[in-house]
């Protein structure tokens, strides 16, 4: 069964980092220097219109793979296994991006109150890193919307969560759940988009990361997260 192969591999980075979210998002590995950003994960992302709509690269409720100039449209649901969450807030207003984490970083705070306004340029929400069946590749997820953001809730469940974590909060340890993500239609008075659904995922996973590549995305995904507290303690 794929679980029980995930499961004996993400036992052996729960030795190195600790997962979850609610109450694990302040959990991350200790960061020492800043990592590459060529070791990030690509994302994906739901198209409900904009450019890539516009531009005929994908249609509106599709979920697609974007990585800078290239697209990769998914269709209308995909599979995956989510492995760590960390709390991202986006700047985009200005002619640089600004990218904090965490929600006790005020910067976060900030960004995130003012993406309560309308054509802020800003976003907010928890990102996952997960493991996609189809292409065996880690991807990041960024729920940055209202409708995203509570769908969310049923994502945070299917995390993994490590022994050491588990016993320090007194609930069980867990390997990371199957999980399905579909798009949804919904309308509200004038105002129609796409939305995220998250269900329990029965599909067959082929592919699955060895120790050591699930050790270093997981660690060079949570850094990003540590490196927040590295300079608020400076």
């Amino acid at each position: 069964m794929f679980i029980q192969a995930f499961a004996t591999s993400i036992a052996c980075a729960n030795d190195l980092v600790a997962f979850g979210d609610i109450p694990f998002s302040n959990h991350i590995v200790a960061a020492k220097e800043q990592p590459e950003p060529t070791g990030y994960a690509k994302r994906i992302q739901l198209v409900s219109k904009g450019k890539l709509v516009d531009t005929g690269k994908c249609p509106p409720g599709s979920l697609a793979i974007v990585d800078g100039e290239s697209v990769v449209s998914l269709g209308k649901e995909i599979d995956f296994v989510p492995l760590a969450v960390l709390d991202k807030a986006l700047d985009c207003s200005g002619g640089t991006v600004s990218v904090e984490f965490g929600r006790s970083n005020p910067k976060y705070a900030e960004i995130a109150n003012r993406s309560l306004t309308a054509n802020s340029g800003c976003m907010f929400g928890p990102c996952f890193l997960v493991w996609e069946r189809t292409h065996g590749q880690f991807f990041e997820i960024f729920l940055n919307n209202k409708s995203a953001r509570m769908e969310a809730a049923k994502l945070y469940p299917h995390l993994p969560i490590s022994a050491a974590a588990a016993k320090a909060n007194g609930i069980e340890a867990q390997a990371p759940k199957r999980t399905k993500m579909a798009t949804k239609y919904v309308t509200k008075g004038k105002n129609s988009w796409f939305v995220p659904v998250v269900t329990e995922s029965t599909a067959k996973f082929d592919k699955v990361p060895t120790n050591e590549q699930l050790i270093a995305a997981v660690t060079a995904f949570l850094k990003q997260g540590e490196l927040v507290k590295d300079e608020q303690a400076r």
